[in-house]
């Protein structure tokens, strides 16, 4: 198999190895983006010119045996709500159309300094307001596995491409399910970690109580990878965590037998499509059989909570388009909980 077409973490064990380049690891990246976008449109620029710096630095690097760590060579994107010093981001608005930020997002800068190559900036809903990425002014992105179908959103750019292989790794946000939506509907990993844990500064906000940075991979352990990389305290992010950043690979070793988990008996009512049932069912008796404690639970306001999620994201609506945008309005009329994927 193609070693630019494996997980996160087999690549960066390629790397370390020698077994491939990072300069020709890059080149199979952007060979595949430009054999394959054409028709996902998970990409809305291309950074060639600073990938291909990154990766020739980070070719020295490992020449030298000096890596920056696990992600030092790796491809990855981000969604385009992250500002990046002298690249244009438009949070998938024709608002913004032109906009080049002077400064790198916190995140941004952290994985420069993990050596990671940034190969360009991926399609969102705009605005992150929406969950199919059909909302984006730049045209919507398709599900890699069936063009007729969606992504999911907002960050369905970041999930297709990783999805599809044409990165490694990739960044997005969620304020309400923009980053475990689009995962779970191509079929990769996605994580939205605890409020605090990734600095926000340079994130183009949608509501800021709410919005969080989180990675996508095509394995868990890349995304241990990148999160390790990007979590952490930063003084220009008051809502980010003081508290120390562990080993989350290293954690990885040590299984789940133990954990409990809840299973709350409400998820699985009204328009949970029989199949998905059964594929969440089967996922719960793996942990079982693997030494989770499986609980019953019942979390009773659950139908109540796309409801209060409207009125708490609204009204902390940073963006630029007012407290209750149109984009976020047709997004909810156009696509409820009950919806399937397909377009």
């Amino acid at each position: 198999m193609k070693i630019d077409l494996l997980p996160l973490s087999q690549i960066s064990d390629a790397l370390a190895s020698g077994a491939v380049s990072p300069e020709a690891l890059l080149e199979a990246s952007l060979a595949r983006i430009r054999a394959v976008d054409g028709r996902l449109h998970a990409f809305l620029r291309l950074t060639t010119d600073e990938a291909q710096v990154a990766a020739k630095a980070s070719a020295q690097r490992r020449s030298s045996r000096k890596p920056l760590g696990p992600l030092d060579g790796v491809p990855i994107a981000l969604k385009d709500i992250f500002c990046m010093e002298g690249v244009e981001t438009t949070c998938g608005s024709r608002i913004l159309e032109g906009y080049v930020p002077p400064y790198d997002a916190t995140v941004v800068r952290k994985l420069k300094q993990a050596g990671a190559v940034i190969v360009g900036k991926l399609n969102m809903d705009e605005f992150a307001m929406g969950s199919s990425t059909e909302n984006s002014a730049f045209g919507p992105t398709m599900n890699p596995w069936d063009l007729s179908r969606t992504p999911g959103g907002s960050s369905g750019g970041s999930a297709a491409a990783v999805a599809a292989r044409l990165v490694a790794g990739a960044f997005g946000t969620d304020t309400g399910g923009s980053i475990r939506q689009p995962a779970a509907l191509v079929g990769c990993v996605g994580m939205k970690p605890t409020y605090g844990r990734v600095s926000r500064f340079g994130v183009i906000a949608f509501a800021s109580s709410l919005d969080q940075v989180g990675p996508f991979a095509q394995d868990v352990r890349g995304v241990a990878y990148l999160l390790g990389a990007v979590a952490g305290h930063d003084n220009d992010d008051q809502t980010s965590s003081p508290r120390p950043v562990p080993d989350y690979a290293a954690g990885l070793d040590r299984g789940v037998r133990g954990l409990r988990i809840g299973v709350p008996r409400e998820y699985f009512g009204e328009g949970l499509a029989p199949e998905v049932e059964r594929a969440v069912r089967a996922g719960v008796e793996k942990l079982r059989s693997l030494g989770c404690e499986i609980r019953d639970i019942s979390l009773p306001n659950s139908p109540h909570a796309i409801a209060t999620y409207y009125i708490v994201a609204t009204a902390a609506c940073d963006t630029v388009t007012g407290p209750r945008p149109p984009s976020f309005s047709r997004c909810t009329r156009r696509r409820g909980p009950k919806d399937s994927a397909r377009r």
